[in-house]
């Protein structure tokens, strides 16, 4: 059997209402030689079933790939778990309540080809209205780049505007991207389960011989309250997000420690950290309204126990930093707890 040049990898979980579309999406497209990989991270409802009969034929032929978790290992692992068992030249993933234009495999493959390129990445993409319905007429365009960019470009290799392009001008999201499998491979590229893509990203970034920009969109995030699994916020999941970001400073120290670049330019490590803890944190507790009721003893007391893990009876004065930060940026008192909503 011959190799495919691209691997669409599709991770999913409890996608039953929109993963047609979107595997229609892949199928349908002006490119043909490629292979689809699906991970059903033990969804529950019925996806992977639905996926197995309606795709059958395909699946028998070979064009699709389905494999099933036994229990949901966690975004991190499904992503790896796709590019261990890709097999094209490049990848691209595909998430499951998304969809692809028709054009996007032969345009990013081109590209990637015409380059030889380690990374493509597309500036631009459409969103769907919030009503979550891909309407041809009503797709709203968004732009990552503020530089604009009217046509492909190969992106400088000086890793300082390498830096501050993957800090303010790169989307971050891996979806975004044609990857050439062994560039990620030889690199040891992987998703950490202690942070989102943006770390990845940073890596990428930087370790990308070849880095091309293009303003063609290919892709369409659904812009839908449904497609959010990870809407409840409760205070183990804030303490979760501490001990993740506390995790994640440990393993930047690694990567600085081993990067001819960073080693030495504390400067710029503390403009990489500070971008990925606000970011990340910012878009998880104030998105989320984690202080909608101020602060409460149950997260009170949630927060305190995660900073305690690593800083003893130190604790209690980033506790307060982190309650004083956040609760401001939603507006509410921080010299006061709010009485519990189980009370």
């Amino acid at each position: 059997m011959n190799t495919p040049k691209i691997s669409v990898l599709i991770p999913t979980y409890n996608r039953r209402n929109y993963i047609e579309q979107c595997i229609d999406s892949a199928l349908n497209q002006t490119f043909q030689d490629y292979e689809i990989i699906i991970s059903d991270n033990a969804s529950t409802d019925g996806s992977a079933d639905f996926v197995a009969e309606k795709y059958a034929a395909e699946i028998s032929a070979g064009k699709i790939k389905l494999y099933l978790n036994e229990k949901n290992m966690g975004a991190a692992f499904n992503h790896n778990k796709l590019v261990h068992e890709a097999t094209g030249k490049y990848f691209m993933f595909l998430h499951s309540d998304d969809i692809y234009l028709s054009h996007a495999l032969q345009n990013m493959y081109e590209i990637a080809e015409r380059f030889n390129a380690d990374v493509v990445h597309e500036t631009k993409f459409w969103t769907t209205p919030p009503d979550g319905i891909v309407n041809p007429n009503k797709l709203i365009l968004s732009d990552y780049d503020r530089k604009q960019i009217n046509d492909t470009e190969v992106m400088s290799d000086d890793p300082v505007l390498r830096f501050y392009t993957w800090y303010s001008d790169i989307g971050i999201d891996v979806q975004h991207n044609v990857f050439n499998r062994k560039f990620f491979l030889e690199n040891d590229l992987r998703f950490e389960n202690f942070t989102d893509f943006r770390l990845l990203a940073l890596k990428w970034v930087m370790k990308a011989k070849v880095l091309v920009k293009t303003p063609t969109p290919f892709y369409v995030y659904r812009n839908s309250a449904e497609q959010d699994t990870n809407s409840e916020f409760p205070p183990e999941r804030v303490a979760k997000l501490i001990l993740d970001q506390m995790q994640m400073s440990r393993h930047l120290d690694e990567f600085f420690a081993g990067d001819d670049f960073f080693r030495d330019n504390k400067e710029l490590q503390y403009i990489a950290r500070s971008n990925l803890f606000s970011i990340i944190d910012s878009f998880w507790v104030v998105r989320n309204g984690v202080y909608r009721n101020g602060i409460t003893p149950e997260l009170n007391q949630a927060v305190e126990a995660a900073f305690r893990k690593y800083l003893g009876d130190d604790a209690p004065f980033p506790t307060f930093l982190f309650h004083w930060i956040h609760a401001a940026l939603c507006g509410k008192p921080v010299n006061m707890i709010t009485p519990s909503n189980n009370k």
